[in-house]
């Protein structure tokens, strides 16, 4: 199984194309597993708890997050979810004073993003997505990343053949 996460609306985003996208594949198969799509609140606090618990339930091969980045042309696989001060309120008129100390490093993003034929980033930003990835990745022992998309979305079919050619890499 593959846990693939997508946001709700927040601020100006009526329509957020990351949770266009986790409905879209949500039942998908590829390379032997299932694709299960969830859309998040956009909460740094209720996003990743809720991951967690459904990772730990679930216990799947890959837990992929993503989110609409505003000024990305191209998706983009974050390497680092940093700890530190957020910025900016969450849906629930809510910023955490800090998220924590250190980083958490996305161990296999140069060859996800290779597999999944993205680009790579070093900066998830510092807002629900970075929260996200921080407190999720450093939560699980399962493999997780996060993908920023842009504004108007990623092909399912693209993601859903990037997640063929991960598969492989993550079973060993």
């Amino acid at each position: 199984m593959i846990l693939l996460t997508g946001f709700g609306p927040f601020m100006d985003v009526v329509d957020n194309p990351s949770a266009a996208l986790a409905r879209e594949l949500d039942g998908a198969r590829v390379g032997g597993a299932t694709v299960v799509g969830e859309v998040l609140e956009v909460s740094y606090s209720a996003a990743p708890k809720r991951v967690i618990d459904l990772a730990r339930a679930f216990r799947p091969l890959l837990v992929l997050g993503t989110g609409v980045a505003r000024t990305r042309q191209e998706p983009q696989l974050e390497r680092f979810g940093r700890g530190g001060t957020p910025v900016g309120l969450d849906v629930k008129g809510r910023c955490p004073e800090s998220l924590g100390e250190g980083r958490y490093e996305c161990s296999f993003a140069a060859e996800a993003a290779a597999a999944l034929g993205v680009g790579l980033s070093e900066d998830a930003g510092r807002y629900v997505c970075n929260a996200w990835l921080y407190s999720v990745g450093r939560g699980m022992k399962r493999p997780v990343a996060f993908l920023h998309i842009p504004p108007a979305g990623m092909d399912p079919g693209r993601l859903l053949k990037g997640l063929g050619r991960l598969l492989p890499l993550l079973r060993g």
